[in-house]
Parts: C-alpha cells; structure tokens; sequence
C-alpha cells in the first residue's frame, strides 16, 4: 500500500509556519476576550450551556487527549447513551446509526451509500481524530431543528480553532501492529486575520479479521492522509467571514466474504464550507452558510460510488421577549452515483432537493426555561415532513433541575434505497415520536444525571430476501411497522482526594414491535467508568467499559456474547513545551466481536511525544 511519508508533511509544514511566524512576529495580535462556554449543537445557535433543556454532551480537547481513545467512535463510545460499531457505526439511544446527523465546523456530512452500511448514514471511518478540538453531542430527535436524519441525535465536531498570537503544535508516536501516528500544525490571529492549518498521517499494519476464513495477506493495514484548514476575516465591526475544509484520505484492506486475496478500498471524504456572519444591532444578528460535502468509496471488487451534499442556510436570530428567537431558510441538494460493481448491478445515479423553513424560541427566566423548535421540509421527492420539539426545565435548587421534553423526527430514504438495484420507488420515509423526562445534580466538579426516554419509530426501512414482491438478485428495501426503543442513562461524576471519577449505566430496551425481538447489535445493558488523577509528575487514567449480549441479526439466532474492555493512559511533561504520553487499550488481550464474523484486535499499545510551546 502506498503511504504518504510523515516527514513530507512536516517539511511542507515547518516552511509554511516559518514563513507566518516571521509576519506575525512584525504585529501585535488581537486581544482575547474569554467568554462563558456555550453550546450550538442544541438549537444551532450559540446559547449559555446553563440555558440547554436538551440532553447533551461536550468534550473540549484536553478531555478528548485524557480520555486517550485512538479514533472518533472510540471517544464517542465512551460517554454515555452512545454504543460504537466496527469504527464505522454509532448508535444514540439505540436508533440505528443512520438516524445520526454529522456536522463537521457547521458542514453536513452523510453518504448514500449501501454497500458498506446498509441505509447510508455518516462515513466516521474518515473522520480523523487529530483536527478533533471539540465535540458536541445532543441525544434526542432534532428534525426540528436539522432536518432528516436527526432522529437519533446530533454530533457536531468542531475542528482546530484560532485565538492569540501565532502557535504551532507537533505530535508523533508510535504502536503495536506498526501503528504510525504524525501531526502538526498552527493557528493564530494577525490583526483582522485569524488562521488554523493541521496535518496529519496514520497508518497501521492492521489485526487479522478474520481469522476463520484462508485469506492473504492475513492482516488488514490502513493508512490515512488528512488536512485541515481553517480562515477567519473581520471585515468591519459586526461582518466576518469564515472558511473552512476537511480533507481526509484512507486506503485500506479487508477480506472478501469467502477469503482469498484481500481486496483494496480507496475512500475520500471532502468538507468546504464558507460562512459570512453578520450583527446588525444588539438584538439581531444573521449568518449565511455555503457548503459542500463529498464522500466517495472504490475497491477492488469493484465498487465505486459518491456522494455529494450541498447545503445553503440562512439563519436569523432576534433578542425578542426575554428571550432568543430564531428562524432560519435552507435548501440542501443530495446526488449520488454508483458505477457498475462486482455482483452485476448496473450503474444508476438519483438527485433530490430539499427546501425547508425552521423557527425556534428559546428562554430562561427565573427558575424556568423553555425551548419551542417547528420546521416544516419539502423533499423534491417524498413530499412535505413537518415536525416539532418542545423542552422544558425546571431549576428544583441552585443544584437541582428538572427537564422534559417531546419531539418528533424523520430521515428520507438514500437515494441508493431509492433508486438502486434493491431499492424501490414506494418506500416511505422513517418518522419518530421521543419523549423523555430528566433529572440532572450540579455543584462544582460534581454530577449527577438520570434521563428516561422512549422513542417510538414507524416506517423502518430493512432489507429482505424472502419478500414475495422483490425481484432483485439479493435482497430489496422494505418499510416495515415499528420498533419501541426504551431506556434509563445514569451518568455521574465526582472529585475525591485529587482523583476525577466518572461512570455511566446505560439500560435499553429496544425492540422490533412488529416481532418482539431485540434490534440487531443494541446491548440491553452498558456501563463504563474512567478514573484520572496525577501521581507525582505523572497523569495517570485508567477505564473499563462493559458491554452486554447483542444479537448480530433480526431473527435473534445469532448471538454476540458479552464482554468488559479495560485501558490505561499516562502523560507527563519532559522539557517546556514537550509531553510524553501513553495509552493501552484491552489491557487483559480479550478476545470479542462487535458484530458479525469480525475480530476485533487484541491489546494495542500506543507511546507518543506531543509539543505545544507556551506562549
């Protein structure tokens, strides 16, 4: 396999940083204001953490560097309400992954795809962990607010971010099965300017995944390439502009579903977005985003496809009553292509447009606040979807809160289920209808959180074999009636003696209504627990996750037995500017499968030098 050399990419680096370092040196940088967090990923709209209702999440880089995990669904794996699958599959609540939205710095990334997951959904395969500098979760259908697909949740990653005077950052290290892992880059501000460039490489021999199966050679290496690049300009007091793009390439190998030589798989993933924000008065403030998303997978078999999404959206925010209101224009085009592949179905391609009209209001007053969201979409091809959200909470004490809250959702068929040789022209969209109630304790480092929802699905879209009207050579799209997804998430954290303990309990029931079987690959039970502090020089982590009895398919004669996970990580500072650090993930070597024939690989060690020079 053909891999871009790490050191190729420091050397274009190092010159470029030189280069700004030398222009920057003749300025003095903007000053820095500190403001109180917020969150977007909740209303799509920067609003005070303490304001939320909705059921969210927030890790900032360095709880992303302490929690040590290797890859994006490894760390979303670790908060609670989320199971991860083969790296290519996150489950919110148990909804299926493809009722997950992706945003990448405001972008909509998904694919339409369904070779590799059936039903499309987003490619977190290509998402590097690297450019990771923030991340924002919101558990809960928001079609109200994003539109199709959010059923399950949103996840929003923010990538590396520019404030203060110029600084570069480096980090290399190495691991087991040859695991290679380089990247570096800057950020700053200049005057009106602020900037962000990272690089990154990682590769790996890989783990043999399936070792039941004679097929050369006996391991499945990868390497990914990626580049991220972010700009800023204030052009007046109250106009600024944005840029920014994702670039991420994977070459990787997997074994054919009856061995031999292993097959090569080529996939790209492209985010560009450009967003010009604008504060007009003290109550109103506008911004207009332009984006563009391509996904695209080739292999040896051959499959070759792509995804491509473009979004327009305009939104408005007012200052009215107390409160935030917001209203918001967007139109998002979605086109697919799919060439001819290995098992002989044709090539097709399909299009559709989706114009949609959103509005929300939002306030707190007292011990009260409140969150009202409609929207009302129209897919050029299934038709008008309206859908609504109402969140209510209500402060108990100055620790104490109560929320609630309804919802619906729904996601549109992919254009592969539609147009594709499985597919079917009479397929429906998916619609929900959520409910949850939560209580939630908060007094300086401590928490405590207990969220109870259920959330009631119609309209599932599966495949079958054994349908009476599918004419196609392997399986065809089907709605079917309604699965019953119920569950408590228990999540706490506490500070005792110097040490940061967290854990989690997720209880599930998820159920096909129309059988009363379990939904294929939920656990009915997970729980995890993570344990950080310093020892000395040192900061010392340990984590142990436990996940419960699976079924690998619908019929629930296949089961995926049980199994608990435990890791390590360690970090220290060597010299200014420099820090050591560790991991070691499956510390006891167990054997265990996340879904079907797949193994998964045994204890990986992974040893690292980090650099970020002090200001």
């Amino acid at each position: 396999m053909r891999k871009l050399h790490p050191r190729w990419l420091l050397a274009a680096l190092s010159q470029a940083a030189l280069s700004i370092s030398a222009v920057h040196a003749q300025s003095t940088p903007a000053a820095v204001v500190t403001l109180s967090e917020v969150v977007v990923v909740a209303t799509r709209t920067a609003q005070p953490v303490i304001d939320v209702v909705a059921d969210i999440s927030i890790l900032d880089r360095s709880e992303i560097e302490a929690l040590g995990a290797g890859s994006v669904t490894g760390l979303l794996s670790s908060l609670p309400g989320i199971q991860a699958i083969d790296n290519s599959r996150i489950y919110i609540r148990g909804a299926d992954s493809r009722m997950t939205a992706l945003y990448i710095d405001g972008i909509r990334v998904d694919s339409q795809d369904g070779s590799k997951l059936l039903g499309g959904g987003a490619p977190w395969d290509l998402v590097p962990i690297e450019h990771v500098e923030r991340i924002e979760i919101l558990r809960g259908p928001a079609s109200a607010v994003y539109g199709s697909d959010a059923m399950g949740g949103v996840i929003h990653i923010f990538t590396q971010s520019a404030e203060g005077p110029f600084k570069p950052f480096a980090s290399f290290g190495i691991g087991s099965r040859n695991t290679q892992k380089v990247s570096a880059g800057f950020a700053g501000q200049q005057q009106s300017w602020d900037y962000s460039l990272s690089v990154a490489h990682d590769s790996s021999d890989g783990h043999d995944t399936r070792p039941d199966l004679i097929h050369s050679p006996r391991t499945e290496s990868y390497a990914r390439d990626s580049v991220n690049v972010r700009l800023g300009h204030q052009l007046v007091a109250g106009q600024r502009i944005e840029l920014s793009h994702l670039e991420s390439h994977l070459e990787s190998r997997y074994v054919p579903w009856n061995g031999g030589t292993d097959y090569t798989a080529k996939a790209r993933l492209g985010a560009s977005g450009l967003k010009w924000l604008s504060r007009w008065s003290e109550t109103y403030e506008t911004s207009l985003t332009l984006s563009n998303a391509k996904v695209a997978r080739k292999d040896d078999y051959p499959y070759d496809y792509r995804t491509t999404t473009q979004s327009y959206l305009f939104e408005n925010h007012l200052k009215v009553l107390g409160g935030k209101f917001n209203f918001s224009f967007e139109q998002k085009k979605d086109s697919f292509r799919s060439a001819l592949n290995g098992s002989g179905d044709g090539a097709f391609q399909g299009m559709r447009t989706d114009d949609a009209f959103a509005a929300g209001f939002g306030k707190s007053w007292g011990q009260h606040s409140v969150q009202v969201n409609v929207r009302g979409d129209k897919d050029s091809r299934f038709g008008r979807h309206d859908t609504g959200g109402l969140a209510y909470g209500f402060a108990l004490s100055t620790q104490w809160r109560a929320t609630a809250s309804v919802g619906t959702a729904f996601r549109a068929p992919t254009l592969e289920q539609v147009y594709g040789p499985y597919g079917s022209l009479t397929l429906r969209p998916e619609t929900n209808q959520s409910r949850e109630i939560g209580l939630a304790y908060k007094n300086g480092p401590s928490a405590l959180k207990a969220v109870l929802f259920q959330n009631s699905i119609s309209d599932m879209i599966t495949s079958s074999q054994t349908l009476t009207t599918c004419t196609a050579t392997w399986f065809c799209y089907y709605n079917v009636g309604k699965a019953e997804i119920k569950g408590l998430t228990l999540s706490a954290q506490h500070q005792l003696a110097g040490l940061n303990i967290r854990g989690s309990l997720d209880i599930l029931d998820p159920v096909d209504a129309a059988t009363g079987r379990d939904l294929s690959l939920r656990a009915r039970q997970v729980a995890s627990l993570a344990l950080e502090g310093n020892a000395g020089a040192w900061r010392l982590g340990g984590n142990a996750k436990f996940i419960g009895q699976r079924f690998d398919n619908a019929s629930n004669t296949k089961v995926l037995p049980g199994y608990a996970l435990v890791g390590a990580t360690a970090s220290t500072p060597v010299s200014q500017g420099w820090n050591l650090f560790g991991r070691v993930e499956n510390l006891a070597n167990r054997k265990f499968q996340e879904v079907g024939d797949l193994a998964m690989p045994g204890r990986t060690v992974f040893v690292g030098l980090q650099w970020r020079p002090k200001s």
